[in-house]
């Protein structure tokens, strides 16, 4: 019994000194893995530098800043992206006049492809009026309804489209998506919190790039406010020892290993790795994507989205704007929709149904090829030109049922 229960230690021990030298080596290359030392992460001075200048805001965290121009490698190719004087997304043909402003994150900015196949685009075709897009990506509702907020809007502006992926209840419960996106360090937001059955907002910790010279004095309230710090950012991260922290997470972590071993014996021959790439950022977006449907059940943390929904409600009407709130799924959401008669994402919105106008694009596009409506990328699908022709027409269809019901109650 001794020597069984010395072999055992024996074991440990070797594993553990094993997983010491192993994850510094997997780690250099892959930012999902963790340790004590990302705590409070070194940053390139000239890349932060960087980001201030072309992305950060002092009230939002980031944004797209006006008359500016970005590219983008795709799997068709490069592509270009415009952004005009007053924030939004370029349209190819020039309008008299806009109609819908639209905000929201990367699946309303349409990553991927170029300025004139966007659903906006296409949309403004339709419609033969200006469909404004002021999506960012990586946005969750909070940060879009605050832009929505600060901007000033045409005053021939009617319908407010909120557009984003189901993923959005958790980026709202994020105060530092480093968190809950291990290694996105510069993505420090402001949050909104529910106190005394009210949404009240949590400023952005940065206002200065001297701030993350600082972080120490700033992290405690960060860590205190941001929801996934305990659930999923000390959870996930290997610490003392080592094999402990391994077997919290054994399947995700022997799968990641083993993926990112096989792409370094690969890049050491020479090989082509995409492959590999692909497979091992899959593991992690399905992975975010099964914890965001789970956040669903979390009558708190509908609670607080459900809050959000009905403050830019509030806000539109206000401005005497009409709200719609615009649901498009990321790829691996679909297996949600197509596996369940109803998911707890899809049994969320259409409880608010009655309260705003919302308009849930999964449930038009289960039977749809995948490989045609999304492009392939590494942030979980987004909608290829094909695909957001399809949610232009099922909006523009939507849009126009506001406008019936809406004429036939003024008849009445």
């Amino acid at each position: 019994m001794l020597t069984f229960l010395l072999l055992i230690i024996l074991v440990i021990f070797l594993f553990e000194i094993f997983l010491q030298l192993l994850i510094p080596y997997l780690k250099k290359d892959f930012q999902w893995i963790i340790t004590e030392k990302d705590e409070i992460p070194k940053f390139d001075n000239k890349i932060l530098s960087n980001f201030f200048t072309n992305s950060f805001d002092k009230e939002l965290g980031w944004v797209r800043k006006p008359n500016t121009t970005g590219y983008e490698k795709t799997s068709n190719g490069k592509i270009k992206f415009q952004i005009d004087k007053n924030g939004s997304r370029e349209l190819n043909k020039k309008f008299n006049k806009n109609l819908i402003a639209t905000f929201g994150d990367s699946y309303t900015f349409c990553r991927q492809v170029n300025n004139n196949e966007t659903w906006q685009s296409y949309l403004s075709q339709k419609l033969n009026a200006g469909v404004q897009n002021f999506g960012v990506g990586n946005y969750g509702l909070d940060q879009a309804l605050l832009y929505y907020k600060r901007k000033k809007i045409d005053s021939s502006v009617k319908y407010i489209v909120m557009g984003f992926v189901p993923e959005t209840i958790c980026r709202i419960h994020s105060y530092w998506k480093h968190y809950l996106e291990f290694g996105n360090t510069f993505a420090f937001k402001p949050r909104y919190i529910l106190k005394n059955n009210e949404i009240i907002l949590l400023d952005n910790k940065i206002s200065e790039i001297e701030d993350f010279n600082n972080l120490s004095e700033i992290l405690s309230d960060v860590k205190r406010n941001d929801y996934f710090y305990i659930r999923k950012f000390k959870s996930r991260q290997f610490r003392f020892p080592y094999s402990l922290s391994f077997f919290k997470n054994t399947f995700l972590n022997f799968s990641l290993f083993l993926l990112i071993l096989k792409r370094r014996v690969l890049i050491y021959f020479k090989s082509d790795t995409d492959n590999f790439s692909g497979e091992i950022f899959a593991k992690i977006m399905k992975s975010n994507i099964k914890e965001s449907h789970n956040m669903y059940l979390n009558n708190k943390a509908c609670d607080l989205l459900e809050m959000i929904i009905m403050n830019f409600k509030k806000e539109a009407k206000s401005r005497g704007h009409v709200p719609i709130i615009l649901i498009m799924p990321q790829m691996f959401d679909l297996d949600y929709y197509r596996k369940n008669y109803i998911s707890a994402c899809e049994l969320f919105y259409s409880k608010l149904e009655k309260k705003i106008n919302i308009l849930d694009i999964g449930k038009f596009i289960k039977n749809e090829n995948l490989n045609e409506i999304y492009v392939e990328d590494l942030y979980g699908g987004h909608f290829s030109k094909k695909g957001n022709k399809i949610v232009s027409n099922i909006l523009l269809e939507y849009i126009n049922e506001i406008e019936t019901l809406d004429m036939n109650i003024k008849n009445a």
